[in-house]
């Protein structure tokens, strides 16, 4: 397969979701099923990309993303499209990736064919290597979600620290009474995260992350205490 000339640079290259023009061959938004039917929607409506009965566009969810998936990427994608000039398109949702599976990616994005583009949606910006994500274009994301949970995280982002740990009692004592699902605590977290991912306010984001990151570690225990937990995001970021 022939190299092309294009790599991305190793600082990511940020675009707004539904401006792309697919001047670059790997993408990648954090989101979930929604935003996986928004970017086909985009694709459909912007590009004229058929999101069914296309055999040039593949779509798969994954929980987990191992070297075998990779594998069968690479050769998925050494597939010529099947009409001349068509674009050959990957929209791959992913949970969790390991890290053998990252560096075949490195490569297989390093050296795509000259129609091939590929979209990563994933679960959190943290389970991506900067390795890999440099190969990449981050398409922002936040015209994909406008759920109220997003809205929710956005006002937490905006407020003062009493604000903050006024709306997580809110928040946590809705979950303790079971108003609330108790999964709205982590998509909260994710939604946080989201936004300061897309911030671009310097040096300040990596410290956030590591912030949410450890807070994410904990809220998986078994009994994990929301209240405390968000307090210490409302604290330190």
């Amino acid at each position: 397969m022939k190299a092309v000339s294009m790599i991305l640079p190793r600082q990511e290259v940020k675009i707004e979701v539904d401006k792309f023009d697919f001047s670059h061959h790997a993408y990648y938004l954090v989101g979930d099923d929604a935003t996986r039917e928004k970017l086909v929607s985009i694709l459909h409506d912007k590009h004229s990309i058929k999101s069914h009965g296309n055999p040039d566009l593949y779509i798969k969810k994954y929980e987990t993303f191992t070297i075998d998936e990779a594998r069968k990427l690479k050769s998925a994608a050494e597939v010529l499209p099947s009409i001349t000039d068509a674009k050959k398109i990957f929209v791959l949702q992913i949970d969790n990736i390991t890290l053998e599976a990252q560096n075949a990616l490195l490569k297989l994005f390093e050296e795509p064919g000259d129609s091939v583009h590929f979209f990563l949606i994933i679960s959190s910006a943290h389970i991506l290597l900067q390795t890999v994500k440099s190969r990449m274009s981050l398409l922002r994301s936040s015209h994909l979600q406008d759920s109220g949970i997003a809205q929710e995280a956005k006002v937490f982002l905006d407020s003062s620290i009493p604000k903050r740990l006024e709306q997580i009692k809110k928040f946590v004592d809705a979950i303790a009474d079971e108003k609330r699902p108790r999964q709205d605590a982590a998509d909260f977290l994710n939604e946080i995260e989201r936004f300061v991912y897309v911030s671009g306010d310097g040096v300040r984001p990596a410290r956030k992350l590591e912030v949410i990151s450890k807070v994410r570690e904990y809220m998986n225990d078994r009994a994990p205490s929301f209240k405390m937990l968000l307090e210490y995001v409302a604290l330190n970021i």
